[in-house]
């Protein structure tokens, strides 16, 4: 570690995704802060990189001559690269930021701002959208608990009870995406979150046993449980294009994040609770894929090559949300508050959306009455 001696350090880890690192690195730069003091804040830039293709360092070669850039011989893992530009790191507040991410202007600042306010905040994390357009927001981050897991696997097996847990979820997330004040939330977005080297050396850094997922989990619940806050700042704002490394593999990557899960619940719910959330886990693959369903009257638009648009019923001058996801029951889902009577899906963010089913729904936002419901398959 250095000496300090700048105000802000942001750590980006790589995996084949060097172009879009470029990016990032360009948004960064072009953001103008604040140090505590009130001078103009300075900026350290680390990109870790995990052993990407050859094609992908080439083009890491194009980084800015400041930037940090550190490579590893072999793909160590998200946590274990992130823990290593925190070592390298001489920032008093250090971000860690996903590479397929855009900084939009104002948003290090407004997240360092409410920072200097407030030292009983733990960290801190932006406003997410999908788009440069700011048409779709990202969803908040899940509970990291037990009983949400839990409760994912039961409602999928009970759909009768899972209504409780869906209305309790999109209310949740309705309140983060339609904020206009910072609020406290149980999870920040690994995508961006910004935190106090002090808070770091309190409680640690990311677990090294997390090779990909639920680092974030792990480190936001390790946060809370010292006292801290989590707080999303609805001012900052970055765009998270999502997935563009993880998607080269579709199979390992949800590898990595089941037993990512079944060690998260194994460190903070023992034995017990492993054991209870491996049966769960097992009945659900079971049972699942004959108790899922889709969502009644559903109006399937087949096989798409173009993003698809359809009518928005009632109400045209109302304000409305469509949420977007790949689970039936929408959780998590993306949204986007419309009026009018047609929404077109985003083109910017279809040409990033990997091949599969999705589904859509909109609601009335202030009763979240379903209005309409349709479903998709992109080639």
């Amino acid at each position: 570690m250095g000496t300090l001696s700048v105000d802000l350090s942001v750590i980006i880890v790589n995996y084949n995704a060097g172009g879009l690192v470029l990016e990032a690195v360009a948004s960064l730069q072009a953001q103008k802060f604040a140090a505590p003091d009130g001078d103009a804040g300075r900026l350290e830039i680390l990109v870790i990189d995990n052993a990407s293709s050859s094609e992908d360092v080439a083009c890491l070669e194009r980084l800015p001559s400041d930037v940090v850039l550190v490579r590893n011989d072999a793909n160590v893992g998200f946590a274990v690269a992130n823990n290593q530009g925190i070592a390298r790191a001489s920032g008093r507040y250090l971000c860690f930021l996903n590479p397929d991410t855009v900084v939009l202007d104002g948003a290090l600042d407004a997240l360092l701002q409410y920072c200097y306010r407030h030292p009983e905040v733990g960290a801190v994390g932006p406003r997410i959208w999908a788009d440069q357009d700011r048409t779709l927001l990202l969803p908040p981050g899940d509970p990291p608990t037990l009983a949400f897991l839990m409760g994912r696997f039961i409602a999928d097996l009970l759909p009768a009870w899972g209504g409780s847990l869906d209305s309790r979820w999109h209310r949740d997330a309705m309140t983060v995406w339609r904020s206009r004040e910072p609020m406290e939330v149980p999870m920040l977005s690994g995508a961006c979150i910004l935190t106090r080297r002090s808070v770091l050396d309190r409680i640690g850094r990311l677990d090294p046993g997390y090779f990909l997922y639920y680092e974030d989990a792990d480190w936001c619940r390790r946060v809370r449980l010292a006292g801290y806050r989590l707080v999303h700042v609805p001012d900052a704002e970055i765009v998270h294009y999502f997935n563009q490394s993880a998607q080269q593999d579709v199979g390992a990557t949800q590898g990595h994040a089941r037993r990512s899960q079944a060690r998260f619940v194994q460190i903070h719910y023992g034995l017990p609770g492993r054991l209870l959330y491996l049966a769960l886990r097992a009945l659900h693959g079971r049972l699942a894929r004959r108790a899922l369903i889709m969502p009644p009257g559903v109006i399937d638009f087949g096989v798409l090559a173009d993003p698809p648009k359809w009518r928005l019923p009632e109400a045209p001058e109302r304000e409305r949300v469509v949420e977007i996801g790949f689970d039936p029951r929408l959780i998590p889902s993306a949204a986007a508050f419309v009026s009018g009577d047609e929404y077109r899906f985003p083109a910017a963010v279809w040409v990033r959306l990997q091949p599969g089913r999705y589904y859509a729904r909109m609601l009335d936002v202030e009763t979240l009455d379903p209005l309409g419901v349709w479903s998709w398959v992109k080639e």
